[in-house]
């Protein structure tokens, strides 16, 4: 990150705070701030594994993971921060959790194309194999996968219901399948139950611009 640097389009990441376990989505956008470097170091902040704790507030702050694996949630109340008038026409939600389902938690008319990346390479385990062949045939098959995922959303009609219709056939497509498969994210997704439990819808956007 530089002085210099400008973010273009807005982006929002969650951190965790402990002791409480609860969460907090933070929105970056524009000119950088020499703060963004503090929150961003916090975001991706795992317990034992970083040499120096982060704090924000005067309390130790975590990987958002911890209490929102899937943030979908500052996506859909946008408008609270960035003050637009109009919501999103799509959401791509990409994961490595074959159980998720985002209906169990939202109730939304914008259409969200929820994808577990693993589909595309079969379930392969291999999550911290990041040998360069590995890593070739990872791209080359995602590649091939989000080319024709692209074909069946954007090619012809671009209308609310196409997106909304061709999103659910894609996950109903694959869903038996990811049913049958369990990846390692699908433990912290369980553990974000608290972290929900525990979210202060009126207080857990924040905006850092």
């Amino acid at each position: 990150m530089n002085v210099e640097d400008d973010l273009t389009i807005p982006m929002s990441f969650p951190i965790c705070h402990i002791p409480l376990y609860n969460v907090r989505y933070y929105w970056i956008h524009g000119r950088n701030n020499r703060i963004w470097k503090k929150y961003l170091s916090a975001a991706i902040n795992y317990p034992f594994l970083k040499l120096i704790p982060s704090f924000i507030g005067g309390r130790l702050a975590i990987d958002g993971g911890a209490a929102d694996n899937i943030p979908i949630y500052p996506l859909l109340n946008s408008d609270e921060v960035l003050k637009v008038t109009t919501k999103p026409d799509l959401i791509f939600v990409l994961h490595f959790d074959a159980r998720y389902d985002y209906r169990r938690y939202f109730t939304t008319d914008i259409p969200i194309v929820d994808i577990d990346v693993s589909v595309c390479n079969n379930f392969k385990k291999a999550h911290y194999d990041y040998s360069g062949a590995e890593i070739a045939e990872r791209i080359a098959k995602s590649y091939e996968y989000g080319k024709n995922i692209s074909n069946r959303l954007f090619v012809s009609d671009c209308s609310h219901e196409h997106f909304r219709k061709t999103a659910a056939d894609i996950f109903l497509e694959e869903h038996e399948l990811r049913q049958k498969n369990l990846s390692i994210d699908h433990l912290w997704s369980m553990l974000n139950v608290i972290g929900r439990a525990l979210r202060n819808d009126r207080n857990c956007i924040r905006k850092l611009f």
